[in-house]
């Protein structure tokens, strides 16, 4: 492999390519030890198989930093090639998302995603071997993979002939993938650089492209948007961002007129704003244009949108659940699978710690066309709960409407019904929501005739189920349909790191309501209200942010009505603080020696993303090659 110190000698080798078609020497015996004889070779059949194109335009979405790093190289090489030959980039499952030739874009790569589906084979090119790949159809492949920082597969940068693939293209090859490595290196170390510089600037920021797609945004755009997520917005064009106020009206009016005033476009709602200031930044690769503005203060808009609003196509209903700790992720994996099936749910979790927000997720993912309808069955007298979930005919009781009306189960047909504090449905009702379950029939009171519906049933409780069965107080058949899959919401006070976040949002919210200017939290009031114990979490919070904001003096927050609002300093909690965090250090270390280094499968174990497992690493200076090669 081409060491550090003569890294700065690629882009002349290179050069030797494309224009004197001279393969120095040194290339030729790197190739002949690294691609050539260090290569895991496989023997497998040929599809001819493509994405939907929906599918497509998402992958290139998000792919696209990677599709323009690529794209100058692959048009150097293109007058190397001939019919017969293609050089392609495909992303880490095998799809092509870049080629010299079009033709072959959205085409699934079987070998690459032999390797991405294969533990074993994924290991051992992580490991450095490159990939040959014999198809049954007299096709040759040669693919080299590009890793980001932490030893994970990114994507492939391959060679494909029907011919045999000859030793010049294979030092073509091997040149250009160390090349596409050194650039990839240098565009993620220029990212976290430029995300330190944005998140520095007070006002919404947003990093362009000369394309006018979005590279980088900053936190307080992603705050005024109230999406924690900016790889939501990379790769995406601009324009569909900003609402049209005229004819042919976007963001290159925006860009080479003197107009100072746009909409920021959300779902349905637009949020006036303001540019401040456009500069163009000049890089290595392209000329890229940083915009910042602000929202204006006479915005009409409501910020959230309603029940029945569309997500954009590539934003996920869990992204507006505010949080980032191990906990809540892990909770937002659990509930995205149950999303993909039609199971009954069962959320528990103290009072306030937003088991209805889940549901709602839950609903917008599995993508069901009918309503979501909350009932909290603990404010509903008994006498009423029957006919309000099942409906009631004409006449079936003192005060009945004419021609009678549906229960909350019928007009959810095709979607989903939120059962609030199931654990106060009363006994007999119990009864009437088991058979439910199991024929998914209902007859209205009063009625005889029964209809079959589509609802998926989501239920909550803030009490224990279980020790409610044992009471006797809870159907113990009932409890076991309901709790198919069982996902526990933390409270706030097992997920501290996510306070400031969302404190940081309900603050946000209270100026937007007030239209008035943003405020940002202290360290001092994040400090007072993360050594809180928020007894009723999130709705605890809200309420406590809306009160601290309205008795604020200046831009700052009254905060001295909170119980125990000053967390103590003491060596013991400092103490434990330390032996907390140095158990929780041994732990990742464990689970990276049984791994052997992998990322993947260790935060897999640990229930983690492999975002927060790379924060983690960082935050307590793990040294994960050397428990790799230990």
């Amino acid at each position: 492999m081409i060491t550090l110190s003569r890294e700065n000698k690629l882009e002349t080798l290179w050069d030797d390519i494309k224009h004197n078609h001279v393969i120095p020497e040194e290339i030729r015996l790197e190739t002949e030890q690294n691609l050539l004889r260090n290569r895991l070779e496989l023997n497998v059949g040929f599809y001819n198989q493509r994405v939907k194109e929906d599918d497509l335009q998402q992958k290139l979405e998000q792919s696209y930093e990677t599709i323009a790093l690529v794209s100058p190289l692959l048009k150097d090489i293109s007058s190397r090639l001939d019919k017969n030959t293609r050089m392609i980039v495909t992303d880490p499952h095998g799809v092509i998302i870049s080629c010299h030739s079009d033709d072959v874009i959205g085409y699934c790569c079987p070998a690459a995603e032999l390797v991405n589906n294969n533990h074993e084979l994924k290991d051992l090119v992580q490991a450095g071997k490159a990939v040959e790949v014999n198809y049954d159809n007299g096709i040759r492949s040669q693919l080299v993979p590009i890793f980001d920082e932490s030893g994970e597969i990114q994507f492939y940068w391959g060679l494909s002939d029907s011919r045999p693939i000859s030793v010049e293209m294979s030092n073509i090859l091997y040149l250009a993938a160390q090349l596409v490595q050194q650039r990839y290196k240098y565009m993620l170390m220029i990212d976290e650089y430029t995300s330190s510089f944005m998140n520095a600037i007070p006002e919404c920021a947003v990093l362009l492209d000369e394309n006018a797609r979005v590279i980088n945004v900053n936190a307080e755009f992603l705050r005024l948007l109230a999406i924690p997520d900016k790889n939501v917005f990379k790769g995406m064009h601009i324009s569909s961002l900003i609402a049209a106020t005229s004819p042919g009206d976007d963001l290159y009016a925006i860009q080479s007129e003197h107009r100072s005033r746009f909409n920021l476009r959300l779902w349905d709602n637009e949020i006036p704003c303001h540019v401040i200031s456009k500069q163009v930044i000049n890089t290595p690769y392209s000329d890229q244009m940083i915009i910042l503005f602000n929202e204006l203060n006479d915005r009409l808009l409501p910020a959230q949108p309603p029940v029945t609003s569309r997500l954009p196509a590539n934003v996920s209903p869990f992204d507006t659940i505010i949080g980032d700790s191990a906990e809540i992720n892990q909770i937002k994996s659990i509930a995205k699978r149950a999303a993909r099936t039609a199971a009954t749910v069962l959320l528990e979790g103290e009072s306030g710690t937003g088991k209805e927000l889940f549901a709602l997720a839950i609903h917008q993912e599995s993508q069901r066309v009918g309503q979501f309808i909350a009932i909290n069955c603990g404010a509903i007298p008994a006498e009423l709960i029957q006919s309000e979930l099942f409906g009631y005919e004409e006449g079936a009781f003192t005060g009945a409407k004419r021609r009678g009306s549906p229960g909350k189960f019928e007009m959810a047909d095709g979607g989903t019904v939120f059962l609030d504090e199931i654990g106060e449905m009363p006994v007999d009702m119990q009864v009437s929501l088991l058979r439910f379950l199991q024929d998914k029939t209902v007859t209205r009171v009063g009625g005889h005739q029964t209809k079959k519906v589509d609802v998926r049933i989501i239920a909550a409780t803030n009490r224990n189920l279980q020790d409610e069965v044992n009471q006797g107080k809870f159907r113990e058949d009932l409890y076991y349909r309901l709790n198919v899959i069982n996902i526990q919401i933390p409270p706030l006070r097992q997920r501290r790191e996510d306070i400031p976040l969302i404190a940081d949002y309900l603050l946000a919210e209270q100026c937007r309501q007030n239209n008035l200017p943003r405020l940002k939290l202290k360290p001092r009031e994040i400090e007072i209200l993360s050594g809180y114990d928020w007894p009723g979490n999130a709705r605890e919070l809200a309420n406590t942010i809306e009160r601290a904001f309205i008795l604020r003096q200046g831009e700052d927050l009254n905060l001295d009505n909170l119980p125990g609002n000053r967390p103590t300093k003491n060596s013991s909690r400092q103490e434990i603080k330390e032996h907390l965090e140095q158990m929780e250090k041994e732990a990742l270390e464990e689970q990276l020696r049984i791994y052997n280094g992998n990322i993947t499968h260790t935060a897999n174990a640990l229930g983690i993303t492999r975002q927060t497992l790379y924060r983690k690493i960082k935050a307590f200076n793990i040294d994960r090659m050397q428990i790799k090669n230990g």
